[in-house]
């Protein structure tokens, strides 16, 4: 568990209580950086006075003694000096490398557990901007802002105090040099903060721009896009470059006037330091040590100044973070043991946001346990929303999907879901080997266990004809396979898994008979595994599904017929009317699922 998991504040709070919310695990470790830094500025402080006592003393005595003495004291006072500042650089980047990796850290697992309909809202690209980019963006403010910041604070409080101890005089110039620095510095901070914001989400609009065409390359290229999907980058990419230049006219502007108030500054303690050497009152070591102090107190003080560059930037990121952070999560129950039963959707009515019509209209159906049912219906009436409230990715907006009468919002998902395999008409798959696709159900499955599942697959053959067998990397999502090969490997996954519901979401539609036939006697294998699986066909060829226990025909989000493949015929319905209109488009006859039971 993160350090994080349960400092963070909630949502609403303002963006520097957020930050200590993240920081404040590591508060001890705050204050020992803080002390070693500030211990480097006080040493810092009393360089000056070398010169000081090398101009006033050191010289006019003339003494061998005096000139070894000085020069062993300054040695050994920068070698101390010189180890602290590396200790406290390293020990302020281990810090901050730390504090980041758990803030990206608690982001990718927010980032996984967000509601299906999340993803839909906003494109994936820009939600790993989010945890990657935005994260990063991070790591400069908090290491300037938690360590280098306090000793800077430190910094200026001690030369602050010297400067006025030396010549009060002299140091009521920075009463007037201060104040115009930070008023500098206010008038750009919301500027700042509003253009940083905005460069964060060109940042993660180019992400999901590039993420989306490498992910799709194949249609890219098959369509002859690239000039086009260059054209969208470049777009992001022009704003991009139009938002940070905008941005560097602000910084510019603010760095060139604090920078000219330092200087006048210095101008001003020179004019008057020097009018006070001539009057007797200061003397030349005097008025070197008090320019060096001034310097070394606007070096701080510009650092604070232009640490506001940085705190904006780390703030618009922290607010694209926080919205992830604060991002509610999928709600579940705590049910850890699903029971067995029918699986029942009673009167569920469903709409997906921004929907004007509901993808199911108050709908009543019955899955029994340990048989099959089948789903058919044309295009947009309800089937694959069914299986996705199945798994809990969207919930009902009225009634209930119940599975041995508990309500499917009462079970945890871990436990709900383990006990769904789904085997899409698009199955996903991973850049790793064959073997670790497979595996991927139960990543502590023996090697020989994911080998029985492949055969069960009626997989073994074509992934030993490969490379390297079950070690051949298969490429992003699988390109380097076909499509029946994808969908044996998906199967080989579901085997896997041993689960107790199997949905089976059009996963022949689009192959050929060939290949569907190979398919077929794949889910043969699967039915063969498991004893009492209950399964659910949704099926684009009605011929695949004759020999189901019972066939549930959808429309517009209803059930409307319901029985076995004969009685539907009989009835002379919706079910007789789809399947003479298959027949005639297409005589050759499907394997069904005779094949595979």
């Amino acid at each position: 568990m993160s350090a994080l998991s349960s400092e963070t504040p909630v949502a609403g709070a303002a963006p520097l209580s957020r930050l200590w919310g993240m920081l404040r695990p590591y508060r001890w470790r705050i204050v020992g950086l803080s002390a070693l830094i500030s211990a480097t500025a006080a040493l810092s402080a009393a360089s000056p006075q070398f010169v000081r006592i090398a101009l006033d003393v050191v010289i006019p005595s003339g003494e061998v003694r005096t000139f070894a003495l000085f020069g062993a004291v300054f040695a050994a006072f920068y070698i101390v000096q010189v180890v602290l500042q590396y200790a406290g650089m390293y020990l302020s980047f281990a810090f901050t490398q730390s504090v980041v990796s758990d803030i990206r850290m608690q982001a990718w697992s927010r980032l996984l557990r967000l509601p299906v309909a999340h993803f839909a809202e906003e494109r994936s690209g820009s939600l790993t901007s989010r945890v990657v980019n935005d994260v990063n963006a991070l790591e400069g403010m908090i290491q300037a802002g938690a360590t280098r910041l306090a000793g800077q604070l430190f910094s200026i409080l001690v030369v602050s105090v010297i400067l006025a101890s030396m010549n009060w005089r002299l140091a009521l110039v920075n009463l007037v040099v201060m104040p115009l620095v930070a008023g500098v510095t206010r008038y750009y901070q919301g500027p700042l903060r509003r253009s940083a914001r905005e460069i964060r989400k060109r940042v993660g609009e180019m992400n999901a721009v590039s993420t989306e065409a490498i992910g799709n390359i194949q249609v890219v290229k098959s369509f002859v896009a690239e000039i086009s999907e260059e054209e969208r980058f470049a777009r992001e990419n022009t704003a991009y470059v139009d938002q940070n230049l905008d941005r560097r006219k602000d910084v510019g502007a603010m760095e060139g006037l604090v920078t000219l108030l330092a200087n006048w500054g210095i101008g001003a303690i020179l004019l008057l330091g020097g009018w006070m050497v001539v009057q007797g009152t200061l003397t030349v070591g005097e008025l070197t040590a008090f320019v060096l102090y001034q310097r070394q107190l606007q070096r701080p003080v510009i650092s604070v100044m232009f640490f506001n560059n940085q705190l904006q930037a780390g703030m618009a990121a922290l607010d694209r973070v926080s919205e992830l952070l604060d991002a509610a999560p999928e709600e579940q129950g705590d049910l850890t043991e699903v029971p067995r039963g029918d699986l029942v959707f009673d009167h569920v009515t469903f709409r997906y946001p921004g929907a004007e019509i509901p993808a199911l209209d108050g709908l009543d159906l019955r899955l029994h346990d340990g048989r099959t049912a089948a789903l058919v219906g044309s295009s947009g009436s309800g089937k694959t929303t069914v299986t996705r409230l199945m798994t809990r990715f969207h919930d009902p907006e009225r009634g209930r999907v119940t599975l041995g009468g508990v309500d499917l919002r009462e079970l945890e998902l871990r436990a709900l879901r383990r006990v769904i395999a789904v085997v899409p008409q698009e199955p996903a798959l991973f850049s790793g080997s064959v073997a670790e696709n497979i595996g991927y159900a139960d990543p502590s499955a023996a090697r020989g266990r994911i080998e029985e599942a492949a055969r069960l697959a009626n997989a073994e053959e074509f992934i030993h004809s490969l490379p390297q067998g079950y070690d051949t990397p298969l490429g992003e999502r699988g390109v380097k396979l076909s499509g029946g090969q994808k969908q044996r490997i998906a199967i080989a996954r579901a085997i896997l898994k041993d689960a107790r519901i199997l949905v089976l979401d059009e996963a022949t539609s689009a192959l050929d008979s060939e290949s569907e036939a190979i398919i077929q006697d794949a889910l043969g294998g699967l039915f063969a595994r498991t004893s009492g699986l209950t399964s659910l066909v949704i099926a684009h060829r009605l011929s695949t599904i004759e020999a189901a226990d019972v066939i549930h025909v959808l429309e517009r989000g209803r059930r409307v017929e319901s029985g076995t493949h004969a009685e539907l015929l009989a009835l002379g319905g919706r079910y007789a009317t789809l399947h003479e209109l298959q027949r005639s488009a297409d005589p050759e006859p499907g394997m069904g699922l005779t094949a595979a039971r």
